[in-house]
């Protein structure tokens, strides 16, 4: 009992520490409360994932959950995934992307598509990741290489004079389309280790190399205005950088399977430096998550997970019911949570519900979900 208090004791202190150590350098960009990576079993489940974590996405949510899928399996090899990969887009976007993903105008098209629609405010969202891994014992070994577009149109009421108009060549707007954009790549490496039977301590770590766009183009009834648009193309802020997460699991080993657990993403906050005279550092601000799982067992064949959390404790520039989410999990078949042969999915986030099913299909894992997310620009 002494050992756990003070055990416990520590991890308050360094929770304390890391709340309050904040790095910040010059010049840097702070970059909008945007998640590294989208799982299509944590948004099924409202991204209430801190407390479940028991899958290849642990690595980016807590990775004291690293290892903890097929725990019961003699195999060094807990799983992999070649290749692993993730799409999702809003539904306006959606009716664009089939003429314009695949061209060398993405997503200059889409823009061009979203300022001349008669809708106001409509909202560009696409997302592809690609993330291969492979997880033995309790290290997990992966390759991120993800692309987010995110951006949204605002009209004005009159015409306004366009910095790029000359007298020779006048122009004119009428709308803005506010862009933020993140390609990225890189190694991710993350470990857990049983500190003891109801301690469970994780360490993640990323080195990512990043290309982010946050500009605001102008455009008319006809389209982006060309010059505004190739100066955004050209205004890009390329960065690289290390990110370290930590992570911690408490399973209690009651009739309820409970566990509680914390997670504290990009530690200390992460900066990424300017890979360039001409760019500037980037800020990601700390993720400090908090939460609660249950996984009562129900028969056999049939398993159910409960879990809610909050995220980003320590984010001002988030609104607290932002922060809250739920969900839960129902899963059927011989083998139960992350590796059943069905599951589906109820959730609670960003004000919003969410659902999502996933079902084996000979060699594959389909997963499907519907979520919602704010659009980070300008808090809109």
């Amino acid at each position: 009992m002494l050992k756990f208090l003070s055990i416990m004791k520590l991890i308050i202190i360094l929770s304390i520490i890391l709340i309050n150590y904040n790095v910040y350098s010059d010049s840097s960009l702070l970059i909008p409360p945007t998640p590294m990576y989208l799982g299509a079993r944590p948004l099924g489940m409202g991204d209430a994932f801190v407390a479940v974590a028991d899958d290849e996405n642990a690595i980016f949510q807590n990775p004291a959950g690293i290892g903890l899928n097929n725990l019961k399996s003699k195999s060094i090899l807990k799983s992999a995934s070649f290749p692993n990969i993730s799409f999702s887009s809003n539904a306006f976007t959606t009716d664009l992307l089939g003429n314009y993903f695949n061209s060398f105008e993405y997503p200059s098209g889409i823009i061009n598509k979203a300022v001349t629609n008669p809708d106001s405010n409509n909202i560009v969202f696409t997302r592809l990741s690609l993330f291969p891994n492979v997880v033995i014992g309790r290290f997990q070994l992966g390759i991120l290489v993800d692309s987010y577009v995110n951006g949204y149109t605002t009209k004005s009421n009159t015409n306004q004079t366009s910095a790029y108009s000359t007298s020779a060549t006048p122009l004119t707007y009428d709308r803005t389309f506010t862009l933020f954009s993140r390609d990225q790549y890189g190694l991710v490496v993350g470990f857990s280790y049983p500190f003891s039977r109801h301690i469970v301590l994780g360490l993640g770590s990323r080195f990512m190399q990043r290309a982010t766009k946050m500009n605001t183009i102008e455009a008319n009834q006809n389209g982006a205005i060309d010059a505004s648009n190739k100066a955004s193309d050209k205004n890009v802020n390329y960065t690289y950088g290390f990110a370290f997460d930590t992570g911690i699991i408490l399973p209690l080993y009651d009739s309820l399977n409970t566990k509680i657990a914390f997670s504290f993403l990009d530690v200390g906050d992460t900066t990424y430096k300017a890979a360039s005279s001409s760019s500037s550092n980037e800020v990601e601000k700390m993720n400090i998550k908090a939460g609660l799982s249950i996984s009562p067992d129900i028969s056999k064949n049939v398993g159910t997970i409960l879990s809610i959390e909050e995220e980003r404790i320590n984010d001002p520039r988030v609104d607290d019911r932002n922060k809250l989410r739920a969900g839960c999990e129902f899963s059927f078949g011989e083998k139960t949570g992350a590796n059943a042969p069905f599951s589906a999915r109820l959730g609670y986030g960003m004000q919003t519900f969410s659902a999502g099913m996933s079902i084996y299909i000979l060699f594959a894992n389909l997963e499907f979900a519907t979520y919602g997310e704010s659009v980070p620009i300008n808090n809109g």
